[in-house]
């Protein structure tokens, strides 16, 4: 049972390891889907993580673009020099829009199913308390709670001072256990 418990402690500390990484990271970043454009491969609720362009962009990469105020993460079908038309896998029409080389943000790299309404969640007041404040103060109680009781568990028991320097009283019978006349 310890095993299994270091087991999952390892995975659960790699994978916050991971997150640190992508977020703290210039060349990666999360992104959270919010439309069913590019349904099958990616649905709404989705997060998506994107790395850098690492060379050419070619059709059926699956980027993340800038066009004006927001992100749009959309398949290449084809390019022309800077230029690329990109669709959404479950739209019938390629956008009507150019994008160029400088507008892409990042390429796909791979999503986690349904993490974007988790992370959409917490960013509410109800989701923050439930998903970090109250685990949290749940944590710290168990933290408090184990140090007073290694406190107590290490205190030795206090002694009185009249125990201490007590001397054992005698003790006198108050019948003999032998008559006197057996030993005339």
């Amino acid at each position: 049972m310890k095993i299994l418990g270091w087991l999952v402690t390892a995975v659960l500390a790699l994978i916050v390891a991971g997150f640190l990484f992508v977020y703290f990271s210039p060349d990666y970043d999360m992104r959270l889907v919010r439309s069913e454009s590019m349904r099958p491969a990616i649905n709404m609720g989705d997060m998506v993580i994107t790395g850098p362009v690492g060379g050419e962009v070619e059709p059926g990469t699956i980027i993340t673009y800038q066009r004006g105020e927001e992100l749009v993460t959309h398949r290449v079908l084809s390019v022309d020099g800077d230029t690329l038309v990109t669709k959404g896998d479950a739209v019938e029409d390629p956008d009507p829009w150019p994008v160029t080389l400088s507008d892409v943000e990042g390429v796909y790299l791979f999503k986690l199913p349904y993490v974007g309404y988790l992370a959409n969640f917490i960013g509410t007041k109800l989701g923050w308390f439930l998903v970090i404040i109250l685990p949290a103060t749940a944590l710290v109680a168990l933290i408090v709670r184990d140090i007073f009781k290694e406190l107590g568990r290490n205190k030795e028991p206090e002694r009185s001072p009249e125990k201490i320097n007590r001397q054992p009283e005698k003790v006198t019978p108050k019948r003999e256990v032998m008559p006197k006349d057996l030993w005339d």
